[in-house]
């Protein structure tokens, strides 16, 4: 008799995946939280700044786009992965040596080259390794670790901040880099050594470098998550709103910090949850809860007990919002496609970005913060509507033409 079923969390290839997220994001997060300051004592202007964050969201396009290119064997995506972590712990350290504005801009992109290059690839491997009822736990996995150092990133370059010079603080980001790419080598490693096939995990068709064209019905998926994920970047208004209108900066940080928490205990309960976690549901609550935080923060962003409930359901947001489209994936899409599929859906998140930040910002400079916040649930409210329909198309059974 078979036992209960186990959590994906406990596949080796989730923890190996989960700990080089880890330290990666111990890494960026440790500079990024200096890169403003670093970036005006090198004489960077908000034009700079723009540009930054606007070539930083290019570039992980075109990673996107090149490794959807080649071979599509585990060992192929396993040194993708290993290329993209190396490209990003190389860029990180290396801005301590910048001496113009722009160097930042292309160090950066560089970086975000490389998150656009992994992102997919390891994905797939997840995919291809794990059975679809396990793949929500898994991922939620990996985002507990990757959350969890992306806040003791920051709260190390806090603590070390005054009493050493920002230059030395950026290239002490090179030891958390080291141990990322050990658990990235790792976990390439066993990505390519065939394990013990998992249960429910669908006949592997022979690798091949033809692409097929994706269907109507993924299209329509993605066009779905786009709009539904372009509400997630406000998180960045609801902090700057508040600090704004009430003049609490402290408060308005703990309100991140708050956030940051409840994403990593969201994703640490759905890690522990055994057998299968419905993808779609995952999907469907987190655009709710996403709703929900942008209306509160539009209507009661002065109020702080309003400023702390929406953080928190943003919080949890995130994660539902990464993890249940993730597991979708495999269910939407042919094992040929799938990669393709991922580095799709990791495009037009970026462009998403791209599209958006623009407009949130001239709004901010305006002060219709409201507006923003509207415009952003209207955005998930279209993006929700328009899964709908796939959500009802039978979404288990994948596209294989």
């Amino acid at each position: 008799m078979s036992g209960p079923p186990e959590s994906g969390s406990r596949h080796p290839l989730a923890r190996e995946f989960g700990m080089t997220s880890l330290f990666a994001d111990f890494s960026y997060e440790m500079a990024h939280v200096l890169l403003p300051f670093w970036l005006i004592h090198l004489g960077g202007t908000a034009v700079i700044l723009a540009l930054l964050e606007g070539f930083s969201e290019l570039a992980r396009i075109l990673g996107s786009m090149v490794v959807r290119k080649g071979k599509r064997s585990d060992l192929s995506l396993g040194q993708k992965v290993q290329t993209g972590y190396a490209l990003s712990m190389l860029a990180t350290p290396l801005m301590a040596t910048a001496f113009q504005p722009w160097h930042l801009v292309v160090l950066k992109s560089l970086s975000w080259f490389g998150k656009g290059l992994r992102g997919p690839a390891r994905d797939t491997l997840l995919a291809g390794k794990i059975a679809p009822a396990q793949l929500p736990s898994a991922f939620a996995k990996i985002r507990a670790l990757d959350q969890t150092g992306g806040i003791l990133g920051p709260m190390v370059a806090v603590l070390l901040w005054g009493l050493l010079p920002i230059r030395d603080l950026l290239w002490g980001t090179a030891l958390p880099g080291v141990v990322c790419l050990i658990f990235a080598r790792r976990a390439a490693r066993m990505a390519a050594t065939p394990l013990q096939e998992e249960p429910g995990l669908p006949v592997r068709p022979p690798n091949t470098v033809h692409f097929p064209r994706l269907r109507p019905r993924f299209r329509s998926f993605l066009l779905g998550s786009f709009l539904i994920r372009m509400g997630l970047f406000p998180a960045t208004l609801l902090m700057f709103q508040f600090g704004k209108t009430t003049g609490l900066p402290r408060i308005m940080g703990l309100g991140f910090v708050f956030a940051s928490i409840s994403h990593v205990l969201a994703a640490l309960w759905l890690s522990r949850q055994p057998g299968s976690l419905p993808p779609w549901k995952l999907t469907f609550l987190g655009s709710g809860l996403l709703t929900a935080a942008l209306l509160i923060m539009g209507f009661g962003g002065r109020v702080m007990a309003l400023y702390f409930v929406a953080m928190l359901l943003w919080g949890i947001a995130d994660v539902l919002l990464s993890v249940g489209p993730k597991s979708l994936i495999p269910r939407l899409v042919s094992h040929e496609n799938r990669l393709g599929a991922y580095a799709s859906w990791e495009i037009s998140g970026a462009a998403g970005m791209i599209l958006f930040q623009p407009a949130v910002s001239l709004l901010w400079d305006r002060g219709d913060f409201l507006a923003g916040f509207l415009g952003a649930t209207m955005a998930v409210i279209l993006g929700t509507a328009a899964l709908i329909p796939v959500y009802r198309s039978s979404p288990d059974t994948p596209d294989t033409h």
